[in-house]
Parts: structure tokens; C-alpha cells; sequence
């Protein structure tokens, strides 16, 4: 009996962030990250405001992105990018309108170890109306 109430404590725990779970714009809000060795990696930021930012690190280069995210009912994650800055270590880069640009991802959130993680998997990335798959690896799995 004891066994059976830990059961199903746990999976009340987990129930949230299941695969099925759908997800609400709350669980987007704060700062992803994955950081690799030789200053690759990945910053997305999620404001209330529905104001997204993403950084992508390219060893000697950044590359930044702003604009607005919304969320379907298939837990597609959009973000409507309206600016983008390609930065040089060690330079200040300058933000440029871009059009026609919107990354979609298939969003899913979960716990493990105790922290929070995003996995966001893309499945359209357009640049200036340009398919730009090679900014983004298949799965990031980004921590809180």
C-alpha cells in the first residue's frame, strides 16, 4: 500500500510535464540555456510580454535574434523574429530589421535530476524567407 502511494505521488509529480502535457505560455517564461566546450551553445529567453530572445554562440561569433513567440495547440513553439545581429567576438554588432523570419519548434518541457529543462526540437527556421535549417541542431535541450 505504501509503494502504491509513492506511485502515484511521483506520477502526480511528473503529470505536468509529460510527453501528452500540453503546454501554457507560463512555461516558457526565464532563461534556456546550453552552453558546449570552445563557446558554442544556445541562450533563449522568454518574457511575459511574449518577447523572445535567442542567442546562438559560434565560437568567435554570435548570432542574435529578437522577436515575439506565440503557441499552438500542438505545442508548436513560433517565434516571429523581427531583428537579427550577427556579432564578432570582441566587436559591437548592430541589430537589423530582417523579414519574412520565424523559427517553429516542437516545444516540450520536463524535470530531470530536479531541474527544469526545454527541449526544443526545429521544424521550420526561415531567415529573410531563406530555409536556414543549419542554425539550430535536431534536439536542444536547453536547462533553467
Amino acid at each position: 500500500m505504501k509503494n502504491i502511494r509513492s506511485l502515484v505521488m511521483v506520477l502526480a509529480a511528473l503529470a505536468p510535464f509529460s510527453l501528452d502535457a500540453r503546454l501554457a505560455f507560463s512555461d516558457f517564461h526565464g532563461t534556456w540555456r546550453l552552453f558546449y566546450r570552445g563557446n558554442y551553445g544556445y541562450e533563449f529567453s522568454f518574457n511575459r510580454s511574449y518577447r523572445a530572445y535567442c542567442a546562438i554562440r559560434l565560437q568567435g561569433s554570435m548570432l542574435f535574434f529578437r522577436g515575439v513567440y506565440t503557441l499552438d495547440e500542438s505545442n508548436n513553439l513560433r517565434i516571429n523574429v523581427s531583428e537579427m545581429k550577427n556579432q564578432e567576438l570582441g566587436a559591437r554588432g548592430k541589430y537589423a530589421p530582417v523579414a519574412s523570419s520565424y523559427f517553429i519548434f516542437e516545444a516540450r518541457r520536463f524535470k530531470e535530476g530536479g531541474r527544469d529543462f526545454l527541449e526544443l526540437r526545429p521544424r521550420t527556421i526561415v531567415i529573410n524567407g531563406n530555409n536556414s535549417d543549419g542554425y539550430f541542431e535536431p534536439v536542444i535541450k536547453l536547462a533553467k
